[in-house]
Formats: C-alpha cells, structure tokens, sequence
C-alpha cells in the first residue's frame, strides 16, 4: 500500500456518506487499500510509532474512529459532527480521540 498526498488533500471536503465514512477515508489515502472493514481493524494495522508521519494512521485506543497523517502536525478524518472529511492538527487529537490514540505505519 502506498500513502497518497494527492488523493488525502482532494478528499478535504468531501462530504461524509454512509459509504464514505473514516475507515473510507484512510483506505482512499493508502491507494490500494482495503484493509479497514471497520475503524477497529486499524488497531492492528503495521505497527505502532511514536511520532505521526506522512501516511501514518491514527486510530483510537477504542477502535471507534481513524485518520491519516498528512503531515507530521496535521491529519484528515471524516467528522461525523461537520459531515465531511476535515484537515486536524495535532492539538485536536484529545477531541477526536477522547479515549487515547496510536500512531501506526505500515
């Protein structure tokens, strides 16, 4: 699987949809992916790193939600409160993610 920058900033904005929700989001992201049935499956996705990188998925400690690192201070992820994937930074983690969060990279 192979992490795309191009398709992570055209999906901003993109409206969220029964068939388009979080896990969608970072499948698109990595191209070729469809590893992400559920947001859970992420939990044991590669492994776990310390430091967010381009391409890294960010997925909660509960398995209810995931995003992908566009960069190592910013991520997308399909909010349910906005209807739409939306661009986080860092700082948004703890609302995003009230239950804690891993990093993890192929």
């Amino acid at each position: 699987m192979a992490y795309s920058s191009i398709i992570a900033n055209n999906l901003i904005g993109a409206s969220r949809t029964a068939d388009f929700q979080c896990n969608h989001v970072v499948n698109e992201v990595l191209t070729g992916s469809k590893y992400g049935k559920i947001a859970a499956e992420y939990l044991n996705y590669g492994k776990v790193i310390d430091s967010p990188i381009a391409g890294a998925v960010v997925v909660g400690k509960d398995g209810k939600h995931v995003g992908i690192f566009i960069s190592t201070t910013e991520f997308i992820h399909s909010s349910s409160s906005k209807m739409k994937v939306i661009k986080a930074s860092l700082s948004q983690l703890p609302f995003v993610f009230p239950n804690g969060w891993e990093f993890r990279i192929e």
